[in-house]
């Protein structure tokens, strides 16, 4: 077919109301008056969150609604409801500062939507601190959560993506018979699907899935039994089973899609390009093009931010735990355990980096053919063989325990030789793992426009066999770690909350010195 079907015409429109907003949007903003930041504090405050971002590793486009969310918890914390009436103005000086928006970039009326919407939360906050039934962590949680989203999105409005989840959502809901996964109810489909989208797609984290499902269904937090009744709902599909296997489907079956939204999110045309079935499929595939060369760069600084990372996390624990154990058991410090942990799994990350390459053109002729069924075909639904997973023996599944204890066995063997001691060896494994698991992401990132499976030759197998123990470690690690990240929380309590604080006396002292200069006559 040279026409659009129904889910093409249903995205080309979505794109054209997108930039309606989005266009109104900017044009108000133009227009309006702007508040400007001035004050002491901005190189410091934009360093800091540099150190910050290193010390977490979180992805680039979750940066502003992590720093978001760390105001609201630091300004919950105190529980001075004259602060949170204040909370717009003083959130817009902190991310100005910090490097996240630029000055002049924000108009009043988000400012004081910004403080109704932190007022709101801060009520249910407190409400559900009172709670007996409830974990207060939980129910914490969810406020920030849903908060920090919904301030991100005043602040950095979104349109197109909207109109993106709204094309993914159609056609895998069309695409994946419901049969397919098990165990499910119809409810339950949709909103697994829809996070699943979230999660393999969008690179959504929890927090912007439970924001997007709460918005979906139109529950607010004014409405407190509601919005708990949910948020429960929304926390066993996040730890359910379905959840997982929907993911699974759509991140397998996803990379056309990833290519569309680039298009959408980077080109003004796309609504006209649709309406032209080859001048599209053209332009898609020398999007396609530059996504292989884009994503190499992505890779190369994810490795520098990774590298921060390990380096930065390696030095606290070096102090916190290595160096005292030496002084404690050798009566000196054992220099080549410490450089050899500190060193080796950055070198290591850097090495990984020349085992990747980009896809080849037969992934590019399988991704504009299938974007072609998706847009411009009668039928849309993925055969059986497409959604699930292979299938293996038991016999694998044993060789590859033995497998991954041979490497760990090795291993240890190896940090013996060079005189490591129990310590030294633990804290090896943790950092080869972290490094492992942070390496294994940045393949993700290639196979995220993959559609067909590269094959792996010598290289690519030695190190899969050698590394694949450690990333599956280096990914539980990883979970215990987000869980409670020991830097972050370093970082928050002795450094990030006094200092924002004497900040804002700073400013508010200016402010006090300003206004009594004015009272001069």
């Amino acid at each position: 077919m040279s026409q659009l079907n129904i889910i093409g015409k249903h995205v080309r429109a979505g794109i054209l109301n997108a930039q309606k907003r989005s266009d109104a949007r900017r044009q108000a903003l133009a227009q309006a008056e702007k508040y400007n930041v001035v004050g002491a504090g901005g190189a410091f405050t934009a360093a800091y969150e540099q150190l910050r971002n290193a010390a977490e590793n979180t992805d680039e486009h979750l940066l502003l609604q992590n720093a978001i969310r760390r105001f609201f918890k630091q300004l919950f914390i105190v529980r001075d409801e004259t602060l949170v009436r204040q909370s717009g103005t003083e959130l817009v000086i902190e991310l100005t500062f910090a490097g996240y928006i630029p000055n002049d970039n924000v108009a009043p009326e988000q400012i004081e939507a910004i403080t109704e919407l932190a007022c709101q939360h801060y009520v249910a906050f407190e409400k559900l601190q009172k709670r007996r039934s409830i974990n207060a962590d939980r129910s914490t949680s969810w406020v920030l959560e849903t908060l920090s989203v919904r301030v991100a999105q005043l602040i950095a409005p979104k349109e197109r993506d909207v109109a993106f989840m709204d094309f993914a959502y159609e056609y895998f809901e069309q695409a994946i018979p419901r049969d397919a996964v098990s165990k499910t109810t119809r409810d339950e489909y949709g909103a697994a699907l829809y996070v699943a989208i979230h999660r393999a797609l969008m690179k959504s984290d929890a927090a912007t899935a439970r924001a997007g499902l709460l918005l979906r269904y139109g529950v607010s937090v004014e409405h407190l039994d509601q919005f708990v009744a949910y948020n429960q709902k929304i926390d066993a599909l996040l730890q359910g089973s379905v959840d997982d296997e929907l993911y699974r489907i759509v991140d397998r079956q996803g990379a056309p899609l990833r290519i569309v939204r680039r298009m959408i999110e980077t080109r003004e045309d796309v609504p006209e390009l649709l309406l032209k079935r080859e001048v599209f499929l053209e332009a898609f595939e020398q999007q396609v093009a530059k996504e292989y060369t884009n994503i190499m760069g992505r890779i190369n600084r994810a490795i520098m931010r990774s590298v921060m990372f390990l380096i930065i996390t390696k030095f606290l624990i070096g102090i916190a735990i290595e160096v005292p154990y030496d002084m404690w058991a050798h009566g000196a410090i054992l220099w080549q355990p410490l450089i050899i942990n500190l060193f080796f799994p950055p070198v290591y990350m850097v090495l990984l980096r020349f085992t990747l390459n980009t896809p080849g053109y037969a992934n590019t002729s399988a991704l504009v053919n299938r974007v072609d069924t998706m847009l411009y075909s009668d039928s849309t639904t993925l055969v059986r063989r497409q959604l699930g997973g292979r299938k293996y023996s038991v016999v694998f599944s044993a060789l590859y325990g033995a497998s991954s204890l041979v490497v760990f066995a090795a291993t240890i063997w190896i940090l013996l030789l060079l005189n490591f001691s129990l310590v030294h060896i633990a804290i090896f494994f943790f950092f080869f793992s972290a490094a492992s698991f942070l390496g294994f992401r940045l393949s993700r990132m290639i196979r995220d426009l993959e559609i067909v499976r590269s094959a792996s030759n010598g290289l690519t197998f030695v190190r899969d066999t050698i590394y694949l123990p450690f990333v599956v470690a280096g990914r539980w690690m990883s979970d215990k770690y987000a869980q409670v990240n020991i830097v972050s929380i370093i970082l928050d309590m002795l450094i990030e909350l006094p200092f924002k604080t004497i900040l804002r006396l700073v400013r508010q002292w200016s402010a006090f010195i300003d206004d009594r200069k004015d009272r001069i006559t």
